[in-house]
């Protein structure tokens, strides 16, 4: 990539870019032959949606291309708790929240991982498919809000999952066997985990009193 067209993505510079483009109205074309990151993948690392935004509307391939880390701009700004470019990139297209990373993570993934309740909400609802989908390692967004003690994305999560008539997930096993109770039984030492373990208790007798 153009070192200026990397600096003008780091910064944000709309302004910059423009002058770069009139120069060379191919500029972003030669980022898509000669380098694995693009200027999305950056501007939503950075945060700034307004480059983001330019950016992806001249060139909506971008937004499903894997960088050399393998993950695409929505993976990163789902990670990142960016929301305002999450939003942006889903005007592409729902299924852009299936599109899988680094092994197998799709962007709810991510999002679970680092506890962005937010970004979380948005992608369910615009993808409710996308809690259904597994890692590698069989992982579902549940197992991972688990594993990293993310009680609130796991509270929300299980909400949408009641939501959507789709609880069976509670079951599902990861490549190891654990269901979310195992995971959370055996991380019960752990403040979130030990709520984690109530709440889904509480669920799971609703779900049988009912």
């Amino acid at each position: 990539m153009d070192p200026r067209l990397f600096e003008a993505a780091c910064t944000g510079d709309i302004a910059a870019f423009h002058s770069l483009l009139s120069d060379d109205p191919l500029i972003l074309d030669r980022v898509s032959l000669n380098s694995v990151e693009n200027p999305l993948h950056i501007s939503s690392l950075a945060g700034h949606a307004d480059f983001a935004k330019e950016i992806a509307g001249r060139k909506p391939a971008f937004a499903r291309e894997l960088n050399e880390d393998g993950f695409s701009p929505m993976h990163i700004a789902s990670a990142n708790g960016h929301i305002e470019i999450v939003r942006e990139l889903l005007r592409f297209g729902n299924d852009i929240c299936l599109v899988k990373g680094k092994d197998g993570k799709t962007p709810l993934h991510c999002a679970a991982m680092k506890g962005r309740v937010d970004i979380v909400k948005e992608l369910v609802s615009a993808c409710p498919e996308s809690v259904k989908e597994v890692t590698i390692r069989g992982e579902t967004a549940l197992h991972l809000s688990v594993k990293n003690n993310q009680f609130e994305v796991f509270r929300v999560l299980m909400e949408e999952l009641k939501k959507l008539d789709m609880m069976e997930l509670v079951n599902w096993k990861d490549k190891e066997g654990n269901t979310i109770l195992h995971l959370a039984t055996l991380r019960k030492q752990n403040e979130a985990s030990a709520a984690i373990l109530t709440f889904l208790f509480c669920i799971v007798i609703c779900l049988f009193t009912q």
